[in-house]
């Protein structure tokens, strides 16, 4: 094993993603609860808010604690990883500053323009982690070297950042014509992005797979 740091590192990687995956897909779900308890009024989006209170608090706080845990896997990989690749430390930087945004969005929660600022900027960093540490991935595939598994790393660094660019674009869109929470076109913008979300997140996981089994030689 030529980059024992990488391999941990890219092996907590990995599992970290897989967790974020289903902290997206509990969101998912929580969103189709909310949709099948609601109904038009007219443009405006009406919620039962009595009975979506109990099934939205279980799922909000099960997305919440597993991307927690996504997150701390997230950053102990990447501190593992950059000893062995400058992609990886500039990953650990952007991340950092990620849960930084992700951190003041959560403090001023009741600021919904500030929040929904801050959740669109946490998408910018994971965007760029994610680019940087398929590029530490590729880098090492290079040294091996490994030809098919630097060719994936750079295919899908170009699938996933087009993924995650295209969702960014969707929360800018609600951000800056500052539409409503809870009308029509903001409820399917948000699904949309959410679901380019989880398309990135896969394509990542079988990028990082791929870099896991290398490592693993």
């Amino acid at each position: 094993m030529r980059f024992p740091n990488a391999f941990r590192g890219v092996k907590k990687i990995w599992l970290a993603e897989l967790l974020m995956l289903l902290a997206v897909v509990v969101g998912i779900v929580l969103l189709i609860v909310v949709a099948a308890n609601s109904t038009m009024e007219g443009e405006q989006v009406v919620v039962n808010q009595e009975a979506v209170k109990t099934p939205v608090a279980i799922l909000g706080i099960s997305a919440a604690l597993i991307a927690l845990i996504g997150f701390i896997l997230n950053l102990v990989g990447l501190i593992n990883a950059r000893k062995d690749d400058a992609g990886f430390r500039i990953a650990l930087l952007v991340t950092v500053l990620g849960i930084i945004s992700a951190a003041i969005g959560a403090i001023w929660s009741s600021n919904e323009r500030l929040n929904d600022w801050m959740d669109t900027l946490t998408t910018i960093f994971s965007m760029f982690a994610s680019y940087y540490v398929l590029t530490g991935i590729a880098n090492l595939a290079d040294r091996i070297p490994d030809p098919a598994t630097k060719a994936l790393a750079l295919k899908s660094r170009t699938l996933v950042e087009g993924s995650f660019c295209a969702t960014a674009v969707f929360k800018l869109i609600i951000n800056i014509f500052n539409i409503q929470s809870g009308s029509t076109i903001h409820t399917i913008m948000a699904v949309v992005a959410m679901l380019l979300e989880l398309l990135a997140y896969i394509l990542y996981l079988r990028a990082l797979a791929k870099g896991r089994k290398m490592l693993a030689k």
